[in-house]
């Protein structure tokens, strides 16, 4: 914009970058090599270049200083190969050299002016910014990898995830029931949060919910029960629209879900249907309904069936499978989510009340028993903490498992069955 006559370099690979900026084939050259200079030399006549603006280092350095013209200047952004200004100015009469850093060579009140400056050219659009990608705080690595290996354009951004904010709104599918209840007590109790959407189908006309609106309010929350049809996306979208945006949300804890076992001949398209759309695609409407929001925390309560395997729920483990994949996409998508694949809690709740003590009996037997409230809200806060984006989340006995066959056990609990007789104790 200012009238300058500009020549750049790029690896190969970036050279349609140089294209889409205006710089045509006989203005830019590689970088990866030194035939640039000679390139720019032909290109200008012999004259060569007035200012080079460089970052790179050892042979390069020669060969743009080589290129700059009489009166030319050299400045330096790099910080690998500082040139001596002084033995510079000897070896090339006539050609300045200037190693700068901007903090502290222009000062704060250069800065601001150099920033209203450009932020008034971005905005004419004389300029265009450099492209911009954000990557997920817990892939620092691979982002960092990808900077040192030179694949990036432009800028590379690394996204903090918001924390859960206690003065935010916490919502809670399924949080009328029994498991719902345990965990919106918690939240308050434990978490500090003051503000709770509990959903579900009956909303305030599920059996016991107002008693436990009136008890987590005398415990300080504010409660609000909806009745909401979560398989609904205009529902869901309606139901995180109406949030009061004095205590937006900042959480989403998904824990609604219905069982209808059978084994695999015996499943159909709508028992499938029944138990895919309670679990899988409320889901998908809480991701899709969230998604653009700056929530801290996406909790999937998925069950152990998804990762181990359990005879006759088939249908089951498929939508709590999903959930897993989801939190996976929302991680790789710079967005929070934790798939909590939850083994048998002991209280009763809706889906597992009619199981007798025989049938739980029986589930210890394989090494795997039901976990206890206390149990279970510990593993919840270590599953948050954790940092992974699949979890299971089970009371598992290595000792027992150590004592069945091998090839009785799912895969996933052979190799801590293996460990079991070395005085590991529960999990």
């Amino acid at each position: 914009h200012l009238g300058a006559e500009v020549y750049a370099t790029a690896s190969p690979g970036k050279h349609t970058v140089l294209e889409e900026m205006g710089i045509d084939q006989a203005h830019r050259a590689s970088s990866r090599d030194l035939d640039f200079e000679e390139a720019f030399r032909e290109a200008t006549g012999g004259r060569g270049v007035d200012v080079v603006l460089n970052s790179l280092a050892g042979p390069f350095v020669d060969a743009s200083l080589r290129l700059l013209a009489d009166g030319g200047r050299l400045s330096e952004m790099g910080k690998t190969d500082i040139r001596d200004p002084e033995r510079l100015a000897a070896a090339h009469p006539g050609i300045r050299y200037r190693a700068f850093d901007l903090v502290p060579d222009a000062g704060p009140d250069r800065i601001g002016e150099m920033l209203r400056e450009l932020g008034e050219l971005f905005g004419a659009g004389a300029l265009r910014p450099a492209p911009v990608r954000p990557w997920p705080l817990d892939r620092a690595r691979a982002a960092l990898r990808r900077l040192s290996q030179a694949k990036h354009t432009g800028k590379l951004v690394l996204d903090v995830p918001a924390a859960v904010d206690p003065d935010g709104t916490v919502l809670i599918t399924g949080g009328t029931g029994t498991l719902g209840a345990y965990i919106a007590e918690h939240l308050v109790r434990t978490w500090g949060m003051g503000h709770l959407l509990l959903v579900s189908r009956r909303g305030p006309d599920a059996p016991g919910a107002r008693d436990l609106a009136a008890r987590l309010e005398e415990l300080g929350a504010r409660v609000r029960v909806a009745a909401t049809d979560v398989t609904d996306a205009s529902a869901v979208a309606d139901l995180v629209a109406g949030i009061d945006p004095e205590h937006p949300l900042t959480g989403v804890i998904h824990a609604t879900g219905v069982l209808d076992d059978a084994v695999v001949t015996a499943q159909t398209p709508e028992r499938l249907a029944r138990v895919w759309t309670a679990k899988a695609t409320a889901a998908a409407h809480l991701h899709t309904a969230t998604a653009h929001l700056r929530v801290g925390m996406f909790l999937l309560f998925s069950s152990a069936a998804g990762t181990l395997g359990s005879p006759g729920q088939a249908n089951y483990a498929a939508a709590n499978a999903f959930c897993d994949a989801l939190a996976a996409h929302r991680r790789a998508a710079g967005l929070p989510g934790v798939s909590i694949a939850w083994g048998l809690w002991a209280d009763a709740s809706g889906m597992t009340g009619h199981l007798a003590e025989a049938d739980v009996a029986r589930m210890s037997r394989t090494g795997v028993a039901a976990l206890s409230t206390r149990h279970g809200l510990a593993l919840l806060d270590a599953a948050v903490q954790h940092g992974g984006d699949h979890l299971v989340a089970a009371h598992v006995d290595p000792r027992i498992l150590a004592g069945l066959p091998a090839d009785s056990l799912p895969a996933t609990l052979r190799a801590l069955a293996a460990t079991g007789g070395a005085g590991t104790g529960r999990r």
